[in-house]
Parts: C-alpha cells; structure tokens; sequence
C-alpha cells in the first residue's frame, strides 16, 4: 500500500512539473494549429517569442525589431553597438537594446542612416540576416533555379538566399522563394525550426540531442558522447567562456561565434570538421 501511495505520489510530483511547460505552449489563444505549431511552440519554449498582450500574433507581419530581438535571444548576444548614427532610433524603445545586440552581432546593417524598427522585414532580408549569423558561404543564382521566381530575388540577396537553400534552411511553398514578400511571425519561426533542434541554454553536461544543428548561447556546456547531426553552434552569449566536446562528432560545421582565448575544448576522440571562427 505505502509502495503504491509512493508510486502515485511521484506520478504526480511529475505531472505538476510537467504543468508550465504545456501551459507555455499553449497559453496562447491564437496559437494555430497548421504547419508552423511545432515551430512557434519551440520558439516559446526555448524563449525566442515571448508573444504580445497574451497573444502570439502568428499571421502578423514581422518586425524588422522583433526580427532582431528573436535573434539575439537566440544567440545570447550581450554586447552592444553604439547607435548614434542612426536618426530613428532614440534609446528608450524597447527594442532598442535588442537593434544594439544584433547591430554588434554583425547581423543588423540598417541603410547607413536608419535602422527602420518598425518597417516589416521581407523574406529575403530575413535569409540574408540568418545567413549573415550562420557565416554561410554565398550560393548562386544557379542554385535556385528549382524556384519559379528566382530573377525576384535581388542582387543583394542572392547569395545569402542561395547559401540558405544549399543547407536546407529554406524551402519555399509552391515552387517559390517569394522573397519580397513580407514574413510571416510564424514563418520566421519555422525558419528558425528548420536550422535549430537543439537550443542549449544552462550550463552543464549534455548526452542527448535531437537531430539537425545545435545552439549552445551560455558558458559551461560539456556537450558528451553525442553526434551533432548538422551545425554546432558556439553562440555569442558564451562569451569568454568554455565549451568542451568530450568524445562527440559534428556532422556539419562549427561556427563558433563566442568563447575565450583557448576555451573550445576538443577531446576524447571528438570528430570536427570545418570551423569557422567567427567572433565579433
């Protein structure tokens, strides 16, 4: 009897845990229930989306602040740029910090003179930035003739477009890029599901990942005895921390964006292919 009480006791201590997790997911009344659930749901849980007076705003355009403030959150960027030499941003909005990190980042170029916050971000702007983040090496127009509306893409953008198409991040709908397009919150968020599984966002040792690349955005992570099966990331907010890679292979590249003089630490027989060494 005190064995089944026990049992059902823990049960339930599991289920109260399990609790805020689901109520994150799915606290949101506008949360759809179409392609982009799983990717919007991931980018609550991992902290990506935060939503807006309680909703999610899923068939919104997005911002080109807000685009800048998922992808600081995602990095862990903490360092800021100055922003005096752009007339449109005065420091007391709330993305302002964000418009910093991501202008630090490298990722965020603005027109010289303005960063334009509040203007709608297109598709293709959205590809050049995420490529600008991942360091991917600039594809051609030939790499994009599967899509109807290829000479769309502007010129600027065609490698970085291309470069996204190579590595699978970007898959069009319909045959098409739609690159002027303005993009979807939800869209943005299944983008940013189809290059990250795996968001490593507490220090400690880590001995399980779901497949496709890994972002790691904090100091301290032992990633053990693993396969990254595509990129492995070593994100800004490492700072000059450490990473150490005790017995794991990288399929694809590691980018490594943060860590110290000497703090990404290979051992134990670890498998790593191309580095690229990128930290502002």
């Amino acid at each position: 009897m005190k064995k089944r009480i026990l049992s059902m006791m823990l049960a339930l201590c599991m289920l109260i845990t399990l609790v805020p997790m689901i109520a994150a997911a799915s606290s949101f009344p506008d949360m759809p229930d179409d392609y982009s659930t799983a990717a919007l749901e991931a980018a609550v849980e991992n902290g990506l989306l935060t939503g807006s007076d309680g909703k999610i705003l899923p068939n919104d355009n997005l911002t080109r602040a807000q685009m800048a403030a998922i992808v600081v959150r995602a990095f862990g960027a903490s360092n800021e740029a100055s922003l005096a030499s752009f007339s449109d941003v005065s420091g007391d909005e709330w993305y302002a910090s964000y418009l910093a990190k991501a202008v630090h980042m490298k990722v965020l170029q603005g027109d010289g003179t303005r960063l334009m916050p509040n203007d709608s971000i297109t598709r293709q702007q959205a590809f050049t930035i995420l490529a600008r983040a991942l360091k991917l090496e600039d594809g051609t127009l030939a790499d994009l003739s599967a899509f109807s509306d290829a000479s769309s893409v502007a010129s600027w953008a065609v490698g970085p477009t291309a470069a996204m198409v190579k590595a699978g991040f970007i898959h069009g709908a319909g045959g098409k890029l739609n690159p002027t397009a303005n993009i979807l919150r939800k869209d943005f968020a299944v983008m940013m599901h189809n290059i990250f599984k795996t968001y490593i966002t507490q220090p400690g040792t880590v001995s399980a990942l779901a497949e496709g690349c890994v972002l790691i955005n904090v100091p301290g992570v032992t990633l053990k005895d693993v396969t990254v099966k595509g990129d492995l990331v070593i994100g800004d907010g490492v700072g000059s921390g450490d990473v150490i890679l005790d017995n794991v292979t990288v399929t694809g590249r590691m980018v490594v964006r943060g860590g110290g003089v000497n703090s990404i630490i290979i051992r134990g027989g670890s498998s790593v292919g191309t580095v690229i060494v990128s930290k502002v």
